[in-house]
C-alpha cells in the first residue's frame, strides 16, 4: 500500500528563500521514490511550486491563509495521511497542526529549517522564550522525530533538552535546474563576485561590504553584484552604505532573479559569497556549486567540507578573514577557479541529488510507521 504523506509548510512564498525552494523538491522527490505526497500551505502571492508541475503522486492543498484550527483538521482529517512533515516552527499554524496530530494519533516529524540555531534565538528573544515554554517545547517533546539538515543543527536542537530522535539529512538539489558551466562558457565569465540569498542582516552583507571597501583599488577590473529581496529599509541602508564608501561603480544590489536568469547570474560569476552568521543548510551555496561556481562561506553553516575538499572556503565570520579569503580565491586566478568551480559541481552530484534524500525521508517515515530497522542517519 503506497504511504501517504502530508508535507506541511505554514508558507511557500519566494521571498522565504531556500526553505520555498527545499520543501518543494522534497516533496517531489518522495514522489519519484513512490510515496504520495500532498504539499500543504497557505496561500500567499507568489508561490514557489513549480517543481511540483507534472509530477505524478504529488499535489498541492493550497489553504486560505489564516484558516482556522476547526477547518484546518477538516482538511487533514478527510487527508487520511500516515504521517505529516512540518516545516518551520513558532507559527501558531504550525502549533494547530501538531495538536491535530496528536489529538488523532498522527505521527508528525518537525524539521526546524534553523530556527533553533543560535542566532535565530537571540532575534526577538523573549517572544520565543514565551512561545517555548506556552507550546514550542512541548510540540517538539511530542513529535515523533526531529530532522535536522547537518550534524550542527541536530546538536544545537539536543542543546536545548529536546529529546526524540533526530534524522539528519540534508536538503537536496535538483542539479537539472542548476547545470555546470562548461568549457565554452568560460570566455563568458566576468571578474565577478556574487551573493544572491534574502537580503537580510543574518547574512552579514554588511562584512561584505566593508571587505570590498578594502579590496576594491586592489582588483580595480571586478565588481560585486548583491542580488536578493528583503525590507525595503534594508535594503536603502545597504545601497546608502555602498555610496558612503564610494563603491557605487563596482558594487551593486539588484532585485532577486529566478529561474534562467539566476542561473546566468551564478554561471557569469567567478565566486560566491555568503558571509552569513548563520545557516542549517544553504540552498544557494549548493546551487551555486552546481553550476560551477567556488564558494566562501562562513562557520555558521554545515559547509566545512569546502575546506576539507578544497572546493572553496568556510571561514570564521571577521572582516580581516573575507578579505583574506577573497584575496586568496581571486589570487588563484582564473583557470584555477574555473576548474575548482567543476569540482564543486561534481560534490553535489555526487552528494545531494535530491531523490537520494528523499529516500532518506522515506526510510524515517517508514521506520515511524512500520517499525524495522533504524535507518542509519537516525540518531538517539
Amino acid at each position: 500500500m503506497i504511504m501517504k504523506i502530508c508535507i506541511f509548510t505554514p508558507t511557500n512564498d519566494k521571498s522565504e528563500g531556500g526553505p520555498s525552494r527545499s520543501v518543494p523538491i522534497l516533496t517531489r522527490g518522495l514522489a519519484e521514490n513512490g510515496c504520495e505526497v500532498v504539499l500543504m500551505t497557505q496561500k500567499t502571492s507568489d508561490m514557489n511550486l513549480h517543481m511540483l508541475d507534472g509530477v505524478d503522486n504529488a499535489s498541492k492543498e493550497i489553504l486560505p491563509y489564516g484558516i482556522k484550527r476547526k477547518d484546518l483538521e477538516t482538511v487533514i482529517i478527510d487527508g487520511h495521511f500516515d504521517l505529516i512533515h512540518i516545516q518551520c516552527i513558532w507559527t501558531p499554524i504550525n502549533h494547530d497542526v501538531c495538536c491535530i496530530a496528536r489529538k488523532h494519533k498522527i505521527p508528525y516529524i518537525i524539521t526546524p529549517r534553523g530556527m533553533l540555531e543560535p542566532w535565530s534565538l537571540e532575534q526577538k528573544k523573549w517572544k520565543k522564550k514565551l512561545a517555548m515554554l506556552l507550546y514550542q517545547k512541548k510540540d517538539l517533546q511530542r513529535a515523533n522525530c526531529i530532522l535536522a539538515t547537518a550534524d550542527m543543527e541536530a546538536d544545537h536542537v539536543r542543546d536545548l533538552g529536546v529529546t526524540p530522535p533526530i534524522a539528519i539529512i540534508p536538503n537536496g538539489i535538483d542539479v537539472s535546474e542548476y547545470e555546470c558551466r562548461s568549457l565554452k562558457d568560460k570566455a563568458s565569465v566576468k571578474k565577478q563576485i556574487v551573493f544572491l540569498s534574502r537580503i537580510h542582516e543574518k547574512k552579514g552583507i554588511e562584512f561584505l561590504i566593508d571587505a570590498w571597501e578594502n579590496l576594491q583599488s586592489k582588483y580595480p577590473d571586478w565588481n560585486v553584484v548583491i542580488a536578493g529581496n528583503g525590507e525595503t529599509d534594508y535594503i536603502e541602508q545597504l545601497k546608502q552604505k555602498i555610496t558612503a564608501k564610494g563603491l557605487q561603480k563596482c558594487m551593486e544590489i539588484v532585485p532577486p532573479v529566478f529561474g534562467v536568469e539566476k542561473h546566468k547570474l551564478y554561471c557569469e560569476s567567478s565566486l560566491f559569497v555568503l558571509p552569513t552568521y548563520s545557516e542549517n543548510f544553504g540552498m544557494v551555496v549548493a546551487e551555486a556549486m552546481s553550476c560551477g561556481v567556488p564558494v566562501i562561506t562562513t562557520n555558521g553553516t554545515p559547509w566545512q567540507e569546502l575546506n576539507e575538499l578544497k572546493l572553496g572556503w568556510c571561514i570564521d565570520l571577521s572582516i580581516d578573514n573575507l578579505i583574506k579569503a577573497i584575496s586568496e580565491a581571486v589570487g588563484l586566478g582564473a583557470d584555477t577557479l574555473f576548474n575548482m568551480g567543476q569540482k564543486c559541481s561534481l560534490h553535489i552530484r555526487n552528494t545531494y541529488q535530491y531523490t537520494e534524500m528523499a529516500a532518506k525521508n522515506k526510510a524515517v517515515y517508514v521506520w515511524l510507521t512500520k517499525g524495522g530497522d533504524v535507518p542509519s542517519c537516525v540518531r538517539f
